[in-house]
């Protein structure tokens, strides 16, 4: 046994970089026999702009640790960095060595809150030797957006992954953002309620327990700005939950408390730290899909049969002609003229007589009108890995056969390691037949889009659904009035000022099902609050809540209606607008092509005067098309058409629980 020379270890490297990131493990064991002597050091990295510095390095017990600077500031105190396969710690290390440091410049096209994602970083690639277990590999990656790393550990055969000591200790004096839901489905679904307590008081705030879902937004004390923990590129691997402890750090655990089994080399997700100095930064912050792996050129070897759009959808309504299929056709019909490009089958169709010859009339149907079928289904009669997912795979192929343009997969309830195994077989049988997927009762995104570019879109978000459960639990009850309000309570509707959060909050880990429009059921918010919810979330198939029928013919929501027709899905620009906080008012400017969109949604209780420049626009003049709060009711809208210049300031009022949404073009 030798050791071997830098140009060795140089060469190792670069092979590294030409495969997959999943095929990094072999370069592990090459990498593992030439560094059997190697001695103790630390990585150190700073990101291209000098603001983010990572600091990996081994303490006196052996430990491996990891530590953050953002903007000259702590933003991550130490933490140690581990992760223990077969009983075996593999943080407690006798060995650490960087084997290279690179930078990198990646871009890549996006769906959603910008068209082209651009990541600018140093990644570095480390050796590692464990007291005992084999040896592994630490990337890290620091971009300017944050931090991030992740464990590859090769072997062969099956090995138990007992849990991993991921830790994040932030600044004490942050306030936290989490998804809080006062039932035991709020780790199954990730459909919390946004709301604030300072990270101290964290572990002991939800009646539900300690343990929190991802990702985690903290505004960060003295006006450092914001970070977000989270996770990126989850396949092969079980879905990680945050700790919250009594000092503040944020513990990673699993669903499987006695761990889980992945068969061959162990690669795990990325552990990531989000940062931002404002909030414009972190909506544009495409970290998490800068991680994920591309997709694979032979499952994709081209994208152009994946279409984004709005779709109609019958269930929210909950009308006596529910999943009637005559009553499907006249859905069609409304998405038809309303310019939408979809119709969701949800729950309810396999009970029709001959379902799958009423499925394929109801796809030719909508074919004729240039709109396309999802079509619904409960993931436990296709989560079966018998014979290779023999009922997954028939399912799809029957759905295929019916000319449907995709899947709805519903209550997977989980992110356990199989769960996981499950949603990506899905993404993969789905992009064999060039279907596309929506999931819903699932856990958050993790970049998984970039890599199966047919995910359209995934719930993980508490909704407009929750609006309809609310009515009907109240009908259920007979309760003249609404139950008095808790944080993340059941069966209450969403507050604005949950709303409000969202665009900062669930949306910058990716895309959301959260179903806009709900004139019929808005809660404590205004029509102008519904409609710009509509322009603010960020989901590449936007599912709308409300009956179409009703926006067609409704004179009431007549203002509205050119606003619903022409509602992009996929942005070519956002921009975050002065005044924007979470939970109290999020404003954004949209640009799609050469037309701009303004939405925004006032959280509070009482009246906001938002003072809009409209200078990037890059226009001297704007037409401006307007929908406002109406002062003498929440049920609809102030609707103005007038020039403004860009050099003076536009003022908007937004009433209580309000909204605004206007459309700026230039004047000609």
């Amino acid at each position: 046994m030798h050791n071997s020379t830098d140009t060795d270890r140089q060469h190792a490297l670069c092979k590294a970089e030409r495969l997959i990131p999943r095929q990094w493990t072999l370069v592990m064991c090459l990498c593992a026999a030439s560094l059997l002597h190697a001695d103790l050091e630390e990585l150190q990295l700073t990101s291209p702009d000098g603001s983010v510095h990572a600091r990996v390095s081994v303490d006196a017990a052996g430990q491996l640790t990891y530590g953050v600077l953002y903007r000259g500031a702590e933003v991550l105190a130490r933490a140690p960095l581990g992760i223990t396969v077969a009983g075996c710690d593999l943080g407690q290390v006798i060995a650490f060595k960087p084997l290279r440091v690179h930078r990198t410049d990646d871009r890549f096209p996006v769906r959603g809150v910008q068209q082209e994602s651009r990541l600018t970083a140093q990644r570095a690639l480390c050796y590692a030797q464990p007291r005992s277990g084999p040896s592994y590999g630490v990337q890290v990656v620091v971009a300017d957006t944050g931090v991030a790393w992740r464990f590859v550990v090769p072997g062969e055969g099956t090995r138990r992954v007992n849990g991993e000591t991921a830790c994040w200790r932030l600044p004490v004096a942050s306030r936290v953002w989490f998804a809080e839901r006062r039932s035991d489905w709020k780790l199954k679904t990730y459909a919390g309620e946004w709301i604030r307590a300072p990270l101290r008081d964290l572990h002991a705030i939800s009646p539900q327990g300690p343990i929190q879902t991802m990702p985690l937004i903290a505004e960060l004390p003295d006006g450092q700005g914001y970070a977000a923990v989270t996770e990126a590129a989850l396949f092969h691997y079980s879905g990680m939950r945050l700790s919250a402890e009594t000092d503040g750090t944020l513990r990673g655990c699993f669903t499987e408390q006695a761990g889980f089994d992945v068969d061959g080399p162990i690669q795990t997700p990325w552990r990531v730290l989000m940062v931002a100095p404002t909030l414009h930064a972190l909506v544009n912050n495409d970290l998490i899909a800068q991680l994920a792996p591309p997709p694979d050129p032979e499952l994709f070897p081209s994208e152009a049969w994946i279409s984004c759009g709005r779709s109609v959808w019958s269930w929210w309504q909950g009308r006596e002609d529910y999943m009637r299929p005559e009553a499907e056709k006249r859905m069609i019909d409304h998405a038809s003229a309303l310019n939408f490009e979809f119709t969701t089958l949800d729950e309810g169709w396999e009970s029709w007589t001959n379902a799958w010859s009423v499925v394929r009339e109801l796809c030719a149907y909508a074919r004729d009108r240039n709109v396309r079928v999802f079509v619904w289904k409960h993931s436990k009669q296709l989560n079966l890995p018998d014979h290779d997912y023999a009922a997954l795979r028939g399912f799809l192929d029957q759905v295929k056969e019916a000319g449907a343009a995709g899947v709805k997969i519903d209550f997977m309830n989980s992110e356990s390691y199989d769960t996981i195994a499950f949603d990506e077989r899905v993404l993969r049988e789905s992009a064999r037949r060039q279907l596309l997927v929506n999931f819903h009762g699932c856990q958050k995104p993790s970049g998984e889009a970039r890599t199966y570019p047919n995910e359209l879109t995934r719930e993980g978000v508490r909704g407009l659904e929750l609006n309809r459960i609310a009515e009907q639990a109240r009908r259920r009850r007979g309760d003249a009035e609404t139950p008095p309000y808790a944080p993340g309570g059941e069966n209450q509707d969403l507050p604005a000022s949950h709303n409000a959060a969202l665009p900062f909050t669930r949306c910058i880990a990716g895309h959301a099902d959260y179903t806009p429009l709900a004139f019929s059921r808005p809660g404590n918010t205004t029509w102008t609050h519904q409609l710009a919810m509509a322009y603010l979330m960020t989901s590449p198939l936007l599912v709308m809540a409300e009956h179409p029928q009703r926006l067609l013919e409704d004179p009431e929501l007549a203002p509205a209606l050119p606003f619903v027709r022409e509602l992009p899905v996929c942005w070519d620009e956002t921009r975050v607008l002065e005044g924007s906080r979470i939970g109290e008012l999020a404003a954004f400017a949209r640009r799609k092509g050469d037309t701009w969109f303004i939405a925004m949604v006032n959280g509070t209780d009482g009246l906001k005067l938002v003072s809009l420049d409209l200078q990037f626009t890059g226009w001297p003049d704007v037409a401006v098309t307007e929908l406002a709060d109406r002062p003498d009711t929440p049920t609809g809208f102030a609707a103005v058409a007038r020039s403004a210049s860009a050099h003076a300031p536009l003022i908007v009022t937004l009433r209580p629980c309000g909204g605004y949404v206007a459309k700026l073009q230039r004047k000609k």
